[in-house]
């Protein structure tokens, strides 16, 4: 990326924004994408995309790599169901990545491997919202992906939400609990960085929602 070309211009950003219509205090993520790319291809850049699922990355060579090598060795494979809850050494993968990232300890019959945030997302309200008979909500740190909240309409749970925009640090921590305290939100849900609009929560904030939800015995679920 070519640092000259930064801070943008602001008339020049002002009349893009102007010429896609955008309301930058309510655009959904499509139409932040498009108006990113128009500013990629007016200033000759390229821009990671936090607000999708892809953000532009190119993927490590590892990974294809290995696709193409377990293809070719289990000939089998592509006509073959995987076991329900996951394949076994994928499952343990999966729990020495949690220790060696976030120092904890977790069985590997406890990791589910999923397609995405969206079906893990999915199945974690499921799970949450049928906990407790009067903890039928999820709560949203918002702004966040709106197909969550059609999820949780889905299952017939209710939703709240706190906005980001507003609280932050000791305020997210504060108004959190009050929420928290009614012993009516069976989960939280977020994405960090948040998608659609790239906002990174801290470390400090992270560590205070966590001992929130373990205060009150509420599920976690980040989507990232």
């Amino acid at each position: 990326m070519n640092k000259s070309k930064f801070p943008l211009n602001k008339a020049v950003l002002n009349d893009i924004i102007k010429d896609h219509e955008a309301d930058l205090n309510n655009i959904g993520i499509r139409e932040l994408k498009r108006l990113v790319d128009h500013l990629a291809d007016h200033y000759k850049v390229d821009f990671l995309h936090f607000e999708f699922g892809v953000p532009g990355v190119p993927a490590d060579k590892i990974g294809p790599q290995e696709e193409i090598r377990v293809l070719t060795e289990d000939k089998n494979l592509p006509s073959t169901y995987p076991p329900f809850d996951g394949i076994p050494r994928l499952k343990k993968a999966t729990a020495c990545f949690v220790k060696a990232f976030l120092n904890i300890d977790v069985e590997p019959e406890n990791c589910i491997p999923t397609v995405g945030a969206m079906h893990g997302g999915f199945i974690a309200q499921a799970i949450a919202g049928r906990r407790f008979k009067t903890a039928d909500t999820i709560l949203y740190l918002d702004p966040g992906f709106p197909v969550n909240k059609l999820q949780t309409k889905f299952l017939g749970l209710k939703c709240d939400s706190i906005d980001l925009y507003n609280h932050r640090g000791a305020q997210l921590a504060k108004k959190l609990e009050k929420k928290l305290s009614t012993g009516k939100i069976s989960a939280v849900l977020w994405s960090s960085p948040n998608n659609p609009t790239w906002l990174c929560l801290k470390d400090e904030e992270l560590k205070l929602i966590g001992l929130l939800l373990t205060k009150y015995d509420v599920i976690g679920i980040e989507d990232s």
